[in-house]
């Protein structure tokens, strides 16, 4: 998925980190001389360094709140530990938890695998030219937001459609199991995958899309240009029971009820389990278990209903606008990371 990145204009010439590193989650920064009676650069210069670094070494505990609280809050005690005379004022209201989907103002939506931290620093600032106009002073205030998300693709789908099947949005469409994986050639077929090496998710939970650990969806990500193999020996029940009934568990049970319940193919929720995002493949060769395919994109189905004696998935294709970034973008670049921890957001205020 592709991340954009909003930056104000009062933060140029700042310091933004991309990456966080773990083993230096504590940076702190230069003693400035004591002028308490004047506000000059090395008030926004500690701001920044606290606010910032606080967020960055939070960013590397995401997506785990307390770690990451944890530890945003010791960098910034750390920081006010130098010996700096302007200490900045950042209690524990100052440090925001985002989860997926929510939104960060100045930024918007996180999107569906999506984590961050906001960190707000404040600093009292007495101005002694200013008093003779009944200002005494202000509060500087700066706040750094940093989210952990994936940088491309998206958790597998274990099912592959094929590339040739035709996509018109919101007419009904019946996909028909293949007999063996040559059937990638023909539009409208469907089969099944494994699971990518090093997943800790098993092939179920990855058709269901639930329960996913952190670990399990952050192991599972695929992007078009990857090869994938072919898996053998499906049983039409499990599939079935993956995506229409397993006491409550199932793609369609989740998807109609809960937070759910009253969504439809017009109006829902950007994360509703219906809404499968099928890799479409091409078939590079081999059989069995060693057969490849290569994903092409990836296809937003909407999931109407699961015929398990006939072999058919029955759904809608859709527009549909992935929160965070678009899973088709940058298709058969070179692999980049698959996940990044990204300064996002930044706010500097008197």
């Amino acid at each position: 998925m592709t991340m954009r990145s909003t930056h104000t204009k009062s933060e140029r010439g700042a310091s933004l980190g991309v990456h966080g590193r773990p083993g230096r989650s504590s940076r702190k920064y230069t003693p400035r001389p004591d002028r308490r009676g004047v506000a000059g650069p090395w008030v926004v210069v500690a701001m920044v360094d606290i606010a910032d670094s606080a967020a960055l070494a939070g960013g590397t505990r995401l997506p785990h709140e307390d770690k990451a609280i944890g530890v945003a809050t010791r960098t910034v005690i750390a920081n006010n530990d130098t010996g700096n005379p302007m200490k900045a004022i950042c209690s524990s209201e100052d440090i925001e938890f985002f989860l997926p989907g929510e939104t960060i103002p100045g930024y918007g939506d996180l999107g569906v695998w999506a984590y961050a931290i906001r960190v707000t620093a404040r600093v009292p600032v007495e101005y002694t030219f200013a008093r003779i106009l009944g200002i005494s002073g202000a509060v500087a205030t700066r706040s750094c937001t940093v989210m952990r998300a994936p940088a491309k693709g998206v958790p597998m789908c274990t099912i592959w459609l094929a590339d040739g099947t035709e996509r018109p949005d919101g007419e009904p469409q019946s996909l028909l199991m293949a007999t063996g994986p040559e059937d990638a050639n023909i539009p409208g077929s469907f089969g099944f995958l494994q699971s990518p090496d090093g997943c800790t998710a098993t092939w179920d939970t990855l058709l269901k899309g639930y329960p996913m650990t952190y670990e399990d969806m952050e192991t599972s990500f695929v992007e078009a240009g990857d090869s994938v193999f072919a898996t053998t020996g499906v049983d039409v029940g499990l599939f079935t029971k993956a995506l229409l009934a397993d006491k409550g568990t199932a793609r369609l049970e989740r998807g109609t009820t809960g937070k759910w319940e009253f969504d439809t193919f017009d109006d829902y929720h950007a994360d509703n389990p219906r809404i499968m995002l099928i890799p479409m493949v091409t078939y590079l060769g081999g059989t069995g278990s060693n057969a490849e395919f290569r994903i092409e994109r990836f296809a937003a189905f909407w999931l109407d209903a699961v015929q398990g004696g006939q072999k058919i998935l029955t759904g809608r294709f859709m527009n549909y606008d992935l929160p965070g970034g678009d899973a088709n973008g940058g298709q058969r670049r070179r692999p980049v990371q698959r996940q990044n921890i990204r300064h996002i957001n930044a706010q500097l205020t008197t």
